[in-house]
């Protein structure tokens, strides 16, 4: 009984950080197309915007995709370099480190200084899209599987895809366990349009909410993060309730 009841607050607890980063997701999105007019964790988009560029010769356009897309494939190595030569080898928790790794992307987003633009280039742009897609890499490698079920906290497409197919087959089959898979990614896709809904939100209001000026540095504009970080807190407090379930590299023991 103590084992059905202690396993039961670890899912609940899981699939709450879970659904936690799928709200951060959205939130963090939206404010990379509001702010940069791109999709930092979405690279398909990047791809398509670095030719339109070139050959509309839109300028330095085309290179802040390709700097994203860039800042992700060297990112994706530098997570399997650190998962594979810090994490297994000094006995650190995954989940932890992603998150606390976010907390300091978070924190030095805040502090990116405002239009510092040389020769038409936008440098502020720039760390913008460092940081977000830095983020947007940590964020898509971490807590991504749940009863089965695969997410992509970031990346809609896929999960779309899964609970439509799941939706045909329960209807096919009526089994319980696509419905229960079915209603986790709708959960997660829930979770992500009300991230993207409260960061316009946010942003569309920002000129009457926060209105702190400190020379060029807004706080209203980078109010986003400050959300984040609220919610990444709650998730790293649930992660080390839930630490003795979960193995080193972020995978739930069996």
């Amino acid at each position: 009984m103590e084992n059905k009841k202690t396993s039961k607050n670890f899912y609940i607890k899981y699939i709450f950080i879970f659904i936690n980063f799928a709200f951060i997701g959205g939130l963090i999105e939206a404010l990379s197309y509001f702010n940069d007019g791109m999709f930092t964790f979405m690279q398909t988009g990047n791809l398509i915007s670095i030719f339109n560029n070139v050959f509309n010769g839109s300028g330095y356009s085309y290179l802040y995709p390709l700097i994203s897309l860039i800042i992700f494939i060297l990112g994706i190595f530098l997570i399997l370099f650190i998962k594979k030569t810090i994490i297994l080898k000094k006995s650190i928790s995954y989940n932890i480190f992603s998150i606390v790794f976010m907390l300091i992307l978070s924190f030095l987003y805040l502090f990116i200084p405002r239009d510092i633009i040389y020769e038409g280039f936008n440098f502020s742009k720039l760390l913008s899209i460092f940081i977000n897609t830095l983020f947007g890499i940590v964020l898509l490698n971490t807590f991504t599987y749940f009863n089965d079920v695969v997410f992509v906290p970031t990346m809609m497409t896929n999960n779309i895809r899964m609970l439509t197919s799941l939706f045909f087959k329960y209807e096919e089959e009526h089994n319980k366990i696509e419905l229960k898979k079915f209603e986790s990614y709708l959960i997660t896709i829930i979770s992500f349009i009300l991230g993207v809904v409260i960061s316009f939100a946010f942003l569309s209001f920002k000129d009457n909410l926060f209105q702190v000026h400190i020379k060029n540095y807004e706080f209203n504009q980078n109010f986003i993060y400050v959300i984040a970080m609220l919610l990444l807190m709650v998730n790293l407090v649930l992660c080390t309730k839930i630490k003795q379930f979960i193995s080193i590299d972020g995978k739930i023991k069996e």
